[in-house]
């Protein structure tokens, strides 16, 4: 992940929960039910754009810390919810780079 202002940072959330859909409907993306995976994407997605100036070992851990604050309604382990929110994170990146 490199280095972004504020402005790269914007992510079209309709868009990019439609592509994970897509990934959970193919069987790609875990055994859980696709609300478990929508809410850590939002939580991933309101840390990389409250946070712009981060570089991603810091998003990770206030994703972290938020993952643990709601971790008993969140079904989802964290190196998993980890795994998905890097890879939204570099996805979106990719569709605002390819815009």
């Amino acid at each position: 992940m490199t280095s972004t202002s504020a402005a790269q940072r914007s992510i079209n959330r309709d868009t990019e929960l439609a592509y994970w859909r897509s990934i959970h409907a193919i069987g790609r993306l875990g055994q859980h039910e696709f609300d478990h995976y929508r809410r850590l994407l939002e939580m991933g997605y309101d840390v990389y754009q409250a946070y712009p100036r981060a570089n991603e070992e810091q998003l990770y851990k206030v994703l972290q810390d938020s993952y643990h604050a709601h971790y008993p309604a969140l079904a989802v382990s964290w190196d998993e919810a980890r795994w998905l929110v890097r890879h939204a994170w570099h996805h979106a990146e990719q569709e605002q780079a390819a815009h």
